[in-house]
């Protein structure tokens, strides 16, 4: 999986895109936006796995998938609204 940090366990955003059903870009903008906790170290992005198990479970009762293209609502985020 990934390295460790003192406060939990780091996931590479490849695996976490994989787990959310999206892209690397779409983790990317999702640590942008403040939605997922990650951090990069040589190069490489991580996200913290406590805040990705805080992420699915508010998305519990949400509709499961990310956008996945260039935007036009395509995955049913509502971001874009």
């Amino acid at each position: 999986m990934s390295g460790q940090k003192k406060d939990g366990l780091l996931i590479p955003i490849n695996e976490v895109a994989e787990l959310l059903q999206t892209t690397p870009l779409n983790v990317l903008m999702h640590i942008k936006r403040g939605m997922l906790v990650g951090s990069e170290e040589e190069g490489t992005w991580s996200v913290d796995a406590r805040s990705l198990d805080a992420f699915r479970a508010v998305r519990e009762g949400a509709d499961k998938t990310l956008c996945r293209s260039g935007c036009s609502k395509t995955g049913g985020c509502a971001s874009c609204s």
